[in-house]
């Protein structure tokens, strides 16, 4: 599993950011898309990225904001914003 950080362009921005889990990109594109229609009710592609990386520790996120409000790295999902149904 990889763990990744996707920040979109400002259009189509609502928050800082996704953390997704996922077995690889195109499996963390299909969460994030499920994510977004959740968030905005309209799904977000590939195309809708400004950039992302991967997560190696929690300590590379946001300590006062993301942190505090996210759900579990350890499984596949979205674990900010934390949507524990999208898994």
């Amino acid at each position: 599993m990889k763990v990744y950080w996707i920040v979109l362009r400002d259009e189509n921005r609502a928050g800082p950011g996704f953390g997704i889990t996922a077995r690889d990109w195109n499996d963390a594109i299909s969460l994030l898309a499920e994510a977004t229609k959740v968030v905005f009710a309209a799904p977000a592609d590939e195309e809708a990225i400004e950039s992302w990386r991967e997560v190696r520790s929690v300590d590379e996120l946001d300590q006062n904001h993301v942190v505090p409000n996210m759900g579990s790295v350890l499984g596949r999902g979205v674990w900010f914003p934390n949507i524990p149904s999208i898994q």
